[in-house]
């Protein structure tokens, strides 16, 4: 039985942590296509979930303000 590529990766997108190792040292001439698909996903999630630096700046600010304000 031959899979399609394309059948491949859809099955390494959704599969778990176990199931990805699996699926990486099986095909071990897909390997390069799998480690994009990790940065990518990686890539995404991360800009997704990010604080936005100005946001997060303010968030440090104002830690650091409530911290020290005793000094003033």
């Amino acid at each position: 039985m031959t899979r399609d590529i394309e059948e491949i990766y859809g099955d390494y997108r959704k599969a778990d942590f176990t199931d990805r190792l699996h699926i990486y040292l099986q095909f071990p001439e897909l390997r390069n296509d799998f480690l994009e698909i990790e940065q990518k996903e990686v890539g995404t999630d991360f800009f997704e979930t990010a604080i936005p630096p100005a946001k997060g700046r303010n968030l440090i600010d104002r830690l650091i303000n409530r911290s020290f304000s005793f000094l003033l």
